[in-house]
């Protein structure tokens, strides 16, 4: 009588730690910047063309632009964001711009990847869809949602 109880109770025990760490995988499971519920203020921002690139903001690009990445370059005037979404298949991908927010101490960056129609032709070769945009220059943290794959 008394091992059936044990039977029991490491099974009731299992099942508790199972439905935990069901629990803790289902929490973790989602990354989330936040971005969607700020209140943030919309910031004005403007496109760079890969010509406009500071030379050091363009090297670091060519260092990065195999995998996904986020980062920033400040020149003194303005704050550079880069966005990228890593190797894709073929050509015809665009990144577009969704939203620039900001709060007091965080800028948010809303990018999402755009993949080529159907009815597109695209190259064959690999492409490595990155985006710029610069801002006047801010002392702030970037996020950006949702991340590069």
């Amino acid at each position: 009588m008394v091992m059936k109880n044990k039977g029991r109770l490491n099974k009731a025990l299992l099942l508790v730690v199972c439905m935990l760490t069901g629990l803790f995988f289902c929490g973790c499971g989602q990354t989330s910047t936040g971005y969607d519920n700020e209140e943030g203020t919309e910031c004005d921002y403007t496109v760079v063309a890969m010509r406009d690139c500071p030379e050091e903001l363009l090297k670091n690009l060519e260092e990065k632009k195999i995998n996904s990445f986020q980062m920033t370059y400040q020149d003194g005037t303005y704050l550079y964001m880069a966005v990228g979404y890593g190797e894709q298949k073929t050509g015809g991908y665009s990144i577009l711009v969704k939203k620039l927010a900001e709060t007091k101490d965080k800028i948010f960056l809303k990018t999402e990847l755009r993949g080529p129609s159907k009815e597109e032709t695209v190259s064959q070769k690999p492409s490595f869809p990155y985006v710029v945009i610069k801002t006047e220059n801010k002392t702030c943290l970037l996020y950006t949602s949702p991340s590069p794959r």
